[in-house]
C-alpha cells in the first residue's frame, strides 16, 4: 500500500510517542493480574486499590452512587469489592487506568471523551451480551468485558496526540463515503485496531488481548476467532455513539461474515440491539463516575 508523505511523518511520531506513552500505574497492573487468576483472592484486591487512594475514591463514589441505590453508605473498598463484583472492579481499574494513562496527552475536550468512554462501556456491555448468548464460561466473559473496555484504545491515543490529523480523515471519510478506518488504512496502511494492539501490548496485557484488539475491525473470515467476531459485533453495534448527529457520522461498516461465525441471525440480532441499546444509559451514567 503506498502512503504518501504527510503519512510517513505521521507515522514516524505515532511511533515516537508510542515509545513514551507510560505504563499502566501499578496497582492497575496487580488488580488486573489478580483478577485473571483462577481464583482470585478478594483481599489481595482490597489490599492493592486501598493503597491507591484515586482508584480507592472512584470505587467507593461508584458504589455509592443512585447508580446502585443502596440504603447505607460504604466505606471500605472490600465492601464495595464484593457489592460490585470483579468484572465491573475491573472494568472500573481499566477506565480510571487508561484515563490517568492519557491524561495531559492531548486537548481533548469533554465531549469527545464523553462519547469515546460511552462507546467503550456499550461495547464491554455488548460483549458480555453477545458472550452468554454464546454460551461463554465466566473467565471468557470477564476477558470479553475487558477487550470491550479497552478496544478502541487506539482511537484515544491518535486523537489525543495527533487530533488535527484524526479530524482530518474523519472529514475525508465523509467526503468520500468511506468508513473512518478505510480512511485510516488508506493514509497510514494501518487503523486504529493495531495501534491499540500496540498500547495494550506495550501495558503488558495477555497476548490474547493484544490479538482480538488488533483484528477487531477486519478483514474477517469463516475461520475468524469467535472473541474478534464478538467484539467486532458490538463495537458495529455501538459505532452510532462515536457521531453526535446523522450528519457527522461516516459509512460504518458491516461484514455479514460475524454473523455466520457467530451463528446468528436477523432476528437474534434484533434481540442483542435492543439489550444493547439498554445498557447506552448505563454506559452514560458509568462514565461520569470514573472520569
Amino acid at each position: 500500500m503506498v502512503i504518501d508523505a504527510e503519512a510517513l511523518v505521521i507515522r514516524k511520531r505515532l511511533e515516537q510517542s508510542l515509545k513514551e506513552l507510560p505504563p499502566l500505574p501499578v496497582a492497575i497492573s496487580k488488580v488486573l493480574d489478580e483478577t485473571n487468576k483462577l481464583e482470585p483472592d478478594i483481599h489481595v484486591i482490597d489490599e492493592i486499590i486501598s493503597g491507591d487512594q484515586a482508584l480507592a475514591s472512584k470505587v467507593l463514589r461508584i458504589v455509592n452512587s443512585a447508580y446502585y441505590g443502596l440504603s447505607r453508605q460504604v466505606t471500605s473498598v472490600g465492601q464495595a469489592v464484593m457489592i460490585l463484583g470483579l468484572q465491573q472492579v475491573r472494568t472500573i481499574t481499566l477506565s480510571v487506568g487508561s484515563i490517568a494513562a492519557f491524561a495531559g496527552r492531548g486537548a481533548i475536550d469533554a465531549e469527545h471523551s464523553r462519547r469515546f468512554w460511552e462507546h467503550s462501556f456499550a461495547t464491554s456491555a455488548a460483549c458480555n451480551i453477545l458472550g452468554k448468548r454464546l454460551g461463554f464460561d465466566r473467565k471468557a466473559l470477564e476477558t470479553m468485558s475487558t477487550i470491550g473496555i479497552l478496544h478502541d484504545i487506539g482511537r484515544m491515543f491518535f486523537f489525543c496526540n495527533f487530533r488535527p490529523t484524526y479530524e482530518k480523515l474523519h472529514t475525508k471519510a465523509l467526503k468520500e463515503g468511506k468508513s473512518f478506518e478505510a480512511v485510516e488504512l488508506g493514509f497510514l496502511g494501518d487503523t486504529h485496531a493495531g495501534i491499540g494492539a500496540m498500547i495494550t501490548e506495550k501495558w503488558g496485557l495477555p497476548d490474547e488481548l493484544v490479538q482480538t484488539i488488533k483484528q477487531h475491525e477486519g478483514p474477517f473470515s469463516d475461520s475468524t476467532d469467535k472473541m474478534v467476531a464478538v467484539l467486532a459485533l458490538a463495537d458495529w453495534l455501538n459505532k452510532p455513539l462515536y457521531y453526535a448527529d446523522g450528519s457527522t457520522t461516516p459509512v460504518i461498516d458491516f461484514d455479514p461474515l460475524l454473523m455466520q461465525v457467530l451463528g446468528l441471525n436477523d432476528s437474534m440480532l434484533e434481540q442483542i440491539r435492543v439489550e444493547v441499546r439498554n445498557k447506552v444509559e448505563e454506559a452514560s451514567q458509568l462514565y461520569g463516575m470514573v472520569a
